[in-house]
């Protein structure tokens, strides 16, 4: 019989998380001593070691936590499949990357989209796909003007996909996206934008290297709650410095909540302790 505390050591899951799971899903029914603790068998930890994994590659616990542990571990065993193919599908847009066949690329990233959701595509296909030409460029397989064009064509894909999952509507939280100046680097960003969405909160793209007052007349004019920025410099340019300072300062000044992720995130908090209070940490 394992403890609440040896299970989260086994599975990586926080004991909040076992307990919500518990709760609203009935994922296990742990057995109880005559003090109330829980204790757990060993199948329970099986079944709950797949359930971490599964929900980590994006399967949603509402639906894992009525199957049993033969039908987990079959979906296991679909996505290490699934993640062959990725590995073909990268390829295959190396290959068309290098000939120039920039339809060939778009065609094979919208091919996947179609049969995934938009985290899993962004997560399993995308990522994947943008870091293997990252490392074409850098092993000079490919050219700078190559790199470019399969960056628009992701851009493309991803603004149209924003566009549909999109709708404004009323007495939802708005969220407002934009790195600020000197921040040229927006996928992340991006990315983080289409899975708000997703979630039905009212999102607002601006885009890498909006200049400050921009920033904060489209988070007045728009009735912002939460405004996101990215940053990847490290160390940052004093421009981008100054603009989070403003951006930051003003914001919460205006009672904006301000979420700070990427790269460079981290360096930039510990460096800006005076300003901890004022925003939250979401990316390291």
């Amino acid at each position: 019989m394992y403890s609440i505390k040896a299970i989260t050591s086994l599975t990586g899951l926080g004991a909040e998380t076992l307990r919500a799971w518990e709760r609203r899903y009935q994922a296990v029914i742990p057995q109880r001593n005559e003090s109330g603790r829980r204790f757990y068998s060993a199948h329970d930890l099986e079944k709950l070691q797949l359930l971490a994994n599964l929900t980590r590659q994006g399967h949603t616990i509402s639906k894992l936590a009525p199957l049993k542990v033969p039908e987990l571990q079959q979906l296991v065993s679909g996505q290490n499949a699934e993640n062959d193919e990725v590995l073909v599908l990268v390829a295959q847009i190396g290959r068309a990357l290098r000939e120039y066949r920039l339809d060939r690329c778009e065609y094979l990233l919208k091919r996947a989209l179609l049969a995934k959701e938009p985290l899993p595509f962004i997560r399993d296909v995308l990522t994947p796909a943008m870091l293997k030409v990252g490392e074409l460029w850098e092993q000079r397989q490919i050219n700078v003007a190559q790199e470019h064009m399969f960056s628009e064509c992701v851009k493309r894909i991803l603004i149209g996909l924003f566009n549909s999952l999109h709708t404004i509507t009323a007495n939802r939280p708005s969220m407002l996206f934009a790195t600020p100046a000197a921040e040229q680097h927006e996928f992340g960003i991006l990315f983080c934008c289409l899975l708000a969405a997703e979630q039905d909160f009212n999102c607002y793209y601006l885009g890498p290297s909006a200049p400050t007052e921009d920033i904060l007349d489209a988070a007045r004019k728009l009735k912002i709650d939460i405004l996101v920025l990215s940053i990847v410099q490290s160390p940052l340019e004093q421009k981008t410095d100054a603009a989070l300072a403003e951006l930051i300062t003003s914001a919460r000044a205006e009672n904006i909540n301000v979420w700070i992720g990427g790269a460079g995130a981290q360096i930039w908090r510990r460096e800006r302790a005076e300003l901890s209070q004022m925003y939250q940490f979401i990316v390291n």
